[in-house]
């Protein structure tokens, strides 16, 4: 009588394509782990400290912007890339050992302005994240 029952007992079969499915759901989801982690090695990104040295300036030519990257526990980061834009000009440059860079503009204010405003953007690679800042450095009309 016990092997009749399993006989006419037909859930085994009907419930395989359901247990297919959701093995491959699985199986998809962990192989996605997987690659997001050898793709990207950092899980957990670290944020930037950027520091400038001088966040009002004058107008003019060659007028250098000091810049300083660490990591966020103030270690100095090498070769993060530092980029100033804005007033129609900007310029980009490599911090050092030491985090830190010059970067020099050329800054013309429009005759109608007092005053104008620089952003600052600096990418340290995929282990930190993006810093950016809007308004970030003053221009004045000297």
């Amino acid at each position: 009588m016990l092997h009749n029952t399993f006989r006419n007992d037909k859930r085994g079969v009907e419930d395989l394509p359901m247990r297919m499915v959701v093995s491959l759901i699985i199986g998809a989801a962990t192989l996605a782990t997987i690659i997001a982690v050898i793709s990207k090695p950092c899980l957990f990104p670290k944020t930037l400290t950027v520091e400038i040295t001088n966040r009002v300036v004058s107008e003019g030519t060659h007028i250098p912007i000091y810049v300083t990257v660490k990591d966020d526990k103030g270690k100095p980061i090498k070769g993060a890339s530092v980029t100033i834009t804005g007033l129609d000009t900007g310029a980009s440059n490599i911090t050092d050992i030491n985090g830190k860079t010059t970067i020099y503009l050329d800054l013309q204010l429009p005759e109608y302005r007092k005053e104008g405003y620089l952003d600052i953007e600096v990418f340290a690679g995929s282990c930190y994240k993006k810093f950016h800042q809007e308004n970030a450095i003053k221009v004045v009309r000297s």
